[in-house]
């Protein structure tokens, strides 16, 4: 970067707990916002500018501290850390055509945790509701996901801890190396990969979040027809797709073990990080309730900001439901409850999905004239 994100700054807002109403007493502050880099960085061809990590520039740090210094929650975390992501308005707002979450939720802040606005940020703040489309099903589902399968993985490792490291003769593999090559091996495996490729609709043009859609119809099909849960389902996948490309038996079995041998690797050396890099505070709520609370917390928040925005089109960063939120962080649910919780909003999700009223993607030539516009503005300035 070869300027300062300061004066270049035209947003930001409190993120995170501060920003959902969800903050405790021991709660840092995040900061995230929007800057128009200068022309002259821009037309760089050598390195580009797309956000900016880090502590708090100093003279933002004065603009700003008294509006963090007012703030009902934020301002218990200022002597514990500050944290501030200052993302390029280019990056920005295709973040927020891609319906990314984080994204959005900038956007959409509530006005009380502002910290800092401009002329240019109204202008932009103004035309939110057009970068709410039928997206928000798949990418706020998406995140929502990715937080529920780190609750079952955590759950697992604390139910029954590995309690060794693997080794490849747990899987019928010698002690050596495969006979095949790491080469070989990787060859193999990508014309596996590109067989079974073939039999899905990834070469099909369709927007993204249909293709996503299709796909998970399809694949619900084929669990229900072959009658089968999705992990043994993919081994059938690639049982015919190496079928299909004549691979020797031997062959195929020993890839087929050194893959259950790399999963295995990959899922101890998670757990070791796990182990390493838990919060105490978070490790001892996992321990007392038997899963990530924390990330309970998250799953529920992002499920219900995503089925809001479909069946209102409105993005409620500031929850309403913060203290039922807080409690499910502190432990009010139990593991079963919270799944039966995110089965049925996902159920909610798919048919609000079905009928909502937002579009299916952004308009384009709308969101680029108004990009173009403000960093043509900023140029001149």
């Amino acid at each position: 970067m070869t300027f300062h994100v300061e004066p270049q700054t035209i947003f930001l807002t409190l993120a995170g707990s501060q920003a959902h109403g969800t903050a405790t007493q021991g709660s840092d502050v995040d900061l995230r916002g929007v800057c128009v880099a200068p022309l002259q960085s821009r037309l760089r061809l050598f390195s580009s500018f797309e956000q900016y990590e880090g502590p708090l520039e100093a003279g933002l740090e004065r603009t700003i501290r008294p509006r963090l210094e007012a703030h009902a929650t934020a301002v218990h975390g200022l002597n514990i850390k500050v944290e501030c992501v200052v993302f390029d308005i280019a990056k920005f707002i295709k973040l927020c055509a891609e319906a990314n979450p984080n994204a959005l939720e900038i956007l959409f802040a509530d006005e009380a945790d502002w910290m800092l606005e401009t002329r240019a940020w109204r202008r932009l703040h103004t035309n939110r509701h057009q970068f709410l489309t039928k997206k928000v099903q798949q990418t706020f589902l998406g995140y929502a996901m990715a937080q529920l399968k780190k609750i079952k993985s955590h759950r697992s490792w604390l139910l029954a801890p590995p309690t060794k490291k693997p080794n490849r003769e747990d899987f019928g593999l010698s002690a050596a190396q495969s006979a095949l090559s790491g080469d070989d091996q990787n060859r193999i495996e990508q014309s596996i990969a590109e067989k079974l490729r073939t039999y899905g609709i990834d070469d099909i043009d369709m927007p993204k979040h249909a293709r996503v859609a299709v796909h998970e119809r399809m694949e619900g099909f084929m669990r229900d027809f072959l009658a089968v849960p999705s992990q043994p389902l993919d081994a059938i996948a690639r049982t015919v797709a190496t079928h299909a490309l004549r691979l020797p038996a031997d062959v195929v079995s020993g890839l087929t073990a050194e893959k259950k041998y790399r999963a295995a690797m990959k899922q101890w050396d998670s757990y070791q990080a796990w182990q390493s890099q838990r919060n105490p505070r978070r490790a001892e709520l996992e321990q007392r309730h038997g899963y990530d609370t924390k990330h309970a917390m998250h799953l529920v928040r992002l499920m219900r900001m995503g089925l809001e925005a479909l069946q209102h089109g409105e993005l409620l960063v500031r929850r309403p439901d913060a203290a039922e939120l807080r409690a499910i962080r502190d432990g009010a649910m139990s593991f079963d409850e919270l799944t039966a919780l995110a089965r049925t909003i996902q159920v909610e999700i798919e048919t609000a999905a079905r009928l909502t009223k937002l579009p299916d993607d952004v308009d384009r030539e709308a969101v680029e004239a108004l990009a173009y516009e403000m960093m043509m503005t900023a140029a001149r300035e």
